[in-house]
């Protein structure tokens, strides 16, 4: 179970890259390596991850701490699919994004002021497609990230765009994704 601080795509932008999906799967398929591909109904961005339980009391000093938070709206646009964020996680498959990455760290700075939460080190704007599901050698991870760059070419990525007009508290576990709260204070 982990809970943070985020934002799903809507339901238009879902379905596109629920297409991608499909096309990048091929990849995949090709070179007969197993996925474990998310559940496109828990895509979603997180900005502030708070930790694996948040109690009653916790739960009640985020609200309060973040009584009146707002954020301006922005709109958020995909680059490409990329596998691999970082050698820690050589696995993840992940679209990046082209706009609303900047915004994104802005209100992560912010929420750090606001909740006294230490940096917690690199801030990557991503959504996550999938993981890898066994350990790749340095070749297969070559080819991979080459086939990757030559589809997305054809994907028309940088089109899956959508508008965040705030934020949600969101409840990721095995049984699920839930929304617990949402902060659509606008400003």
């Amino acid at each position: 179970m982990n809970f943070f601080l985020g934002f799903c795509p809507d339901e238009k932008a879902n379905y596109k890259i629920r297409k991608v999906i499909v096309e990048v799967g091929k990849v995949f398929d090709g070179l007969q390596i197993p996925v474990r591909w998310s559940d496109p109904s828990s895509y979603h961005l997180y900005i502030l991850t708070l930790g694996h339980s948040l109690s009653f009391l916790r739960l009640f000093w985020l609200k309060y701490k973040l009584k009146g938070f707002t954020i301006k709206p922005f709109k958020v646009v995909f680059n490409t699919v990329h596998i691999g964020i970082s050698r820690k996680y050589k696995e993840l498959i992940y679209l990046d994004l082209k706009e609303g990455g900047e915004e994104m760290r802005n209100i992560l700075f912010e929420l750090r002021k606001r909740l006294t939460i230490k940096d917690q080190g690199k801030f990557i704007p991503h959504l996550v497609l999938g993981r890898v599901s066994e350990d790749l050698s340095a070749q297969e991870y070559t080819n991979i990230s080459k086939d990757l760059y030559r589809v997305a070419k054809d994907l028309d990525i940088n089109k899956i765009e959508f508008e965040v007009i705030g934020l949600k508290l969101i409840k990721n576990s095995s049984t699920g994704f839930q929304i617990l709260l949402e902060l659509n204070q606008i400003q």
